[in-house]
């Protein structure tokens, strides 16, 4: 498959239009039209349709888009090792839960991104169903995801911390004054779920399943956030990693429910079993690494202060 027909394709779908891409190539617009000409009796399959005056992405055309990012990233990346280039260019394509992105990615690009200026990240949310095939074909290069382990025998995952979890709900909420409870308790409750943090979601609807806990109606919400506002409206339960309302909680706008058993999940690094990662990867592997490792420093010495405070009650009696 031809690279420059490759970036010819992904100008246009970049701008979708012809004629703007013809100028950004430097090319005429006819020899843009039949580079595209070609590369669709190539694959086959049309990869833009004609909408009135405007151009628009066909199904096949949005995927063959991901690959061309990939395909024209692996050349700048190539060039670049082979020329010994100073600065690395390419893209890395990461699956990554809100949550983990919310609290830890911002720290990681920080020290990240000042020695990779030229590399472009594409950070989204995980889709478990698609994640071994995803990194085995090399549209993703690395994937985390809540969960304790992953069975998929071609992939290796690496343990970077123990998240805990939590049931939340709002204040006024009749389980936040109760003392102890459990699943038979979220019987009737309105559960809200979020569709984007993957491995802990499974673990809390089987021990449901499990416990015969019906609840009145499960809403799913692919925002977190949306999520801990709809709560603090004072609608619903939801099961949650703490790290994402422990503010909320302090401030009072949301409650943790005390539950009878510990809650926690796994945060596992993801990778393809046994392929080359370039150091651009493995970079930003060793820098979640070190945030997690940090986080979980920080978090452990939190909760032992917490421990030895005592409470203002327990201090005026």
């Amino acid at each position: 498959m031809d690279l420059q027909r490759l970036q010819t394709f992904r100008t246009v779908a970049t701008l979708m239009n012809f004629n703007q891409a013809a100028e950004v190539l430097h090319y005429s617009q006819s020899t843009v039209s039949a580079q595209i000409k070609t590369l669709e009796n190539e694959i086959g399959i049309l990869l833009f349709k004609r909408v009135g005056k405007s151009i628009r992405l066909t199904e096949a055309g949005a995927k063959m888009l991901v690959y061309a990012d990939k395909l024209l990233a692996i050349k700048e990346e190539a060039v670049a090792e082979v020329t010994g280039k100073n600065t690395v260019s390419g893209l890395l394509t990461i699956r990554m839960p809100q949550t983990v992105a919310t609290h830890y990615l911002p720290r990681v690009l920080f020290d990240y991104q000042p020695r990779f200026p030229g590399m472009r990240l594409d950070i989204t949310s995980c889709a478990m169903h698609s994640l071994e095939h995803e990194l085995r074909i090399g549209t993703v290069d690395l994937a985390f995801l809540f969960a304790d382990t992953i069975g998929a025998k071609n992939l290796t995952s690496e343990l970077l911390c123990i998240e805990p979890l939590a049931i939340v709900t709002h204040p006024s909420h009749p389980l936040a004054a109760r003392k102890s409870a459990d699943f038979k308790d979220l019987e009737g409750q309105i559960l809200l779920l979020p569709k984007s943090d993957c491995g802990y979601r499974m673990v809390f609807e089987q021990a449901l399943t499990t416990e015969r806990v019906t609840p009145a109606t499960i809403i799913e919400m692919n925002s977190i956030e949306a999520i801990k506002q709809t709560i603090k409206a004072g609608i619903g339960v939801t099961f949650i990693p703490e790290i994402a309302i422990r503010v909320d909680v302090e401030n009072g706008e949301m409650a943790k429910v005390c539950w009878a058993d510990d809650l926690e999940t796994g945060v596992l690094m993801i990778c393809y079993k046994d392929k080359w990662r370039s150091p651009a990867v493995e970079a930003f592997m060793a820098a979640m690494r070190r945030q997690l490792a940090d986080s979980a420093e920080k978090s452990q010495a939190i909760e032992q202060a917490g421990r030895r405070t005592p409470s203002p009650a327990r201090a005026a009696g």
